[in-house]
């Protein structure tokens, strides 16, 4: 069972490094997942039992019996239960001190803004895999912390403002969230956006209110690398919209013509013919963000979706490799833990485990051709 790799040695290295991150018995006190120690005394006993509840795949009354059977916690399914749960934040902490150890490129010098990370997964469980449930997560990538975790059903629509919006903030996320009525929330709330953009979503105007040549701007991106313009994001058929940046990268060429083909075989899917300007501006990346020019130039904006891209491909190591997809909880807190333990666990197994399964393509995250660092995973 994957219980004994827990306790491997492996694992009880990597278990030990993160000594070298953050000091467990002071977060899991600061963090209030260890107030009372008469079942469980240490915070490395607490980690391998939140890992041994995700990477086990086991019951609550399993896992109490497999803690007793270690010898080190002896306790009722209950009792584990609001372990776990109390273990929530803790574990997400610590998973945030290796996410800033490893990527800390876009969290530096950020002085009074903070970088948010908003993204969906779908969760799968057994049986009708058209009940699928969404885990809609926001990530605060300053506090290092999830402020936000929440399982819905899948007709909850994914929102770039989920969790309320902070003044100063910048939320990062992927093309899903790039809607008009959803940046123009985030900029009202006094905050900006960095998201990805489709070649023919949302609607972008020119400072003169006229639709935007986004192919005129692919190709000169594809000469002076990157491409950097002043947009408006427009709200249906309206000539006004919300100020934006509209920041575009080639992708190295192997990459384009991968995204190009998806493109292809995605209007294949769809009964439709692709336009040739629409499989062209495939090979580019597009980023619209609200943050200005002078303190954010395009290097600082690409690393930026960078980091969000590392949270991502978390999400599809969990998924594929730590068992994500066997989420069983449907009590928050427990919910929250169990995705928590999911990415500290990929984290910790990152220098072994493969960035994705072979041959996978969908939402690859883009090598960009360009002097700047390439946007590889």
């Amino acid at each position: 069972m994957m219980t004994q790799v827990v306790g491997d040695a492996a694992w009880e290295v990597r278990i030990a490094q993160l000594g070298q991150v953050v000091d467990l018995e002071a977060s899991a006190r600061l963090h209030r997942a260890l107030q009372r120690r008469r079942q469980v005394r240490l915070a490395v006993d607490l980690l391998r039992l939140c890992l041994a509840y995700v990477l086990g795949r086991l019951s609550l009354r399993g896992l109490s019996a497999w803690a007793a059977a270690q010898g080190w916690a002896a306790m009722s399914d209950v009792a584990v239960l609001n372990r776990l749960r109390a273990s929530a934040d803790w574990l997400g902490a610590i998973a945030a001190a290796l996410l800033a150890e490893r990527y800390p490129e876009a969290v530096t010098d950020t002085g009074e803004q903070r970088l948010v990370a908003v993204d969906a997964t779908t969760v799968v469980p057994p049986g009708d895999k058209r009940d699928y449930w969404l885990v809609h997560t926001v990530f605060d990538l300053t506090a290092l912390r999830f402020r936000v975790v929440e399982v819905t059903g899948r007709s909850e629509p994914e929102r770039l403002a989920r969790g309320g919006v902070q003044p100063g903030e910048v939320r990062i996320a992927d093309r899903g969230h790039a809607r008009a009525d959803d940046l123009a929330e985030v900029a009202a709330g006094g905050a900006d956006f960095l998201v990805r953009a489709a070649a023919n979503y949302p609607r972008l105007l020119d400072q003169t209110g006229c639709p935007l040549d986004r192919l005129a701007l692919c190709r000169q991106a594809a000469r002076e690398r990157p491409a950097d313009a002043p947009v408006l994001v427009a709200k249906g058929k309206s000539s006004t919209g919300v100020p934006a940046r509209l920041v575009i990268v080639p992708l190295e060429p192997e990459a384009a013509e991968r995204a190009r083909e998806r493109a292809r075989r995605n209007a294949r899917h769809w009964g439709y013919r692709a336009s040739e300007a629409a499989v062209e501006m495939a090979g580019y990346l597009m980023l619209l963000a609200s943050l200005p020019v002078e303190t954010w130039p395009a290097s600082r904006v690409l690393a930026s979706y960078r980091l969000r891209w590392q949270v991502e491909l978390a999400f599809k190591r969990m998924k594929s490799l730590v068992g994500l997809e066997e989420l069983r909880a449907k009590d928050p807190k427990l919910a929250k833990a169990w995705i928590n333990t999911a990415l500290l666990a990929a984290l910790l197994a990152d220098a072994d485990l493969a960035m994705g399964k072979p041959g996978e393509e969908e939402e690859e995250e883009p090598a960009c051709s360009t002097t700047e660092p390439a946007l590889s995973p």
